[in-house]
């Protein structure tokens, strides 16, 4: 098919070989792309290592071959650059979860503009606040649950709120997977909580812990493979 130029977001890098990585890209043209990216030592190397840094967002020249799984990745240049995300410890460690999070949520994900939009936005966000940044990461899973297809309707009177079905239940499910009392009425506050209003939120470290433990739950009902990310350790150590 020949050399196409993509728009894409670093969500991994893993070791292939000892001369290739597996870089993984989230990209706005194809969604969901792997690719053999060359390991070197010279600054050339160094320099291509350094823009295909987690959740970077570059562009890219990339040889498509249909009956090849892992496509060749050619000249990488920065289509963002981020100010304060690798600098900053706190904003560090959201990356890593972010990444992380993002990595496997996207498994089976094609092209979607709409949601790659949303999330190089939130990124571009949170790499310039300045002020406090310790509910971003709840506001980005917030914020990413329509696009996800999950937004959850909580409209309804019942008092059982069904994870499984995203719905308010008029009668308490037969499953586990359900909030409800003091629980439900914070998820109907929490779930206005956006990028631009999420610094009016007011919570201690275990509320946090215990709204992203909620949050990954819901998540890891409808898509599994997030039911064991090791990141949000990483976080709960950050804002205690």
């Amino acid at each position: 098919m020949g050399i196409e130029r993509v728009t894409g977001l670093v969500i991994g890098t893993v070791r292939h070989s000892d001369r290739h990585n597996i870089v993984t890209l989230y990209t706005r043209e194809r969604g969901r792309m792997s690719f053999l990216s060359n390991v070197g030592t010279g600054k050339a190397s160094r320099m291509r290592n350094t823009r295909l840094q987690p959740l970077a967002v570059v562009t890219a020249d990339v040889n498509i071959k249909a009956n090849s799984e892992l496509q060749r990745l050619g000249n990488v240049a920065p289509a963002m650059l981020w100010r304060d995300l690798y600098f900053n410890p706190v904003k560090a460690s959201i990356v890593m979860f972010l990444s992380e999070f993002l990595n496997s949520f996207l498994r089976q994900s094609g092209a979607d503009a709409a949601m790659w939009d949303f999330i190089v936005r939130s990124l571009y966000d949170l790499d310039n606040e300045n002020g406090s940044v310790a509910n971003r990461h709840l506001a980005f899973l917030i914020g990413l649950l329509p696009h996800a297809g999950i937004q959850p309707d909580l409209s309804g009177p019942g008092e059982w709120f069904d994870m499984r079905d995203g719905v308010i239940a008029d009668f308490m499910p037969s499953h586990h997977d359900v909030v409800t009392g003091d629980e439900l009425m914070a998820l109907r506050r929490i779930i206005r909580m956006t990028a631009a209003n999420c610094r009016r939120f007011r919570f201690n470290a275990r509320q946090r812990r215990v709204l992203l433990s909620g949050l990954i739950h819901y998540y890891s009902i409808h898509f599994p493979g997030l039911a064991n990310l090791k990141s949000p350790s990483i976080l709960a150590e950050t804002f205690s």
